[in-house]
């Protein structure tokens, strides 16, 4: 019996991958969107400050737990590390980040 498919779950949502999931939640069009780097600058209550490596202009924070947790690093680890992410554009605006790598 193969079971290989039995634990593929959705690269957005986590939920168990089926043909109704598949009908109703389709991932995105990788193309439409881009890896970008980002500095984490430091840490504030529960936030971790970070800047895109190649436009410092903008100041942006993020649940600092979540963002190590993503990176597979300990929260005290986060400030100073650079790490990249695909960025995909949301259909009302905003943008939704995914895989998170260390750079």
């Amino acid at each position: 019996m193969d079971t290989s498919q039995d634990n593929v779950r959705c690269g957005l949502c986590g939920q168990m991958m089926n043909a109704r999931h598949e009908q109703h939640h389709e991932e995105p069009v990788l193309s439409a969107g881009r890896r970008v780097e980002y500095v984490v600058i430091g840490l504030r209550g529960a936030h971790a400050l970070y800047q895109a490596a190649d436009d410092p202009s903008r100041t942006r924070k993020t649940g600092a737990a979540v963002l190590a947790q993503q990176l597979g690093i300990d929260l005290p680890d986060l400030p100073g590390r650079h790490y990249t992410c695909w960025e995909t554009p949301g259909e009302y605006g905003g943008v939704f980040r995914r895989g998170f790598e260390l750079a």
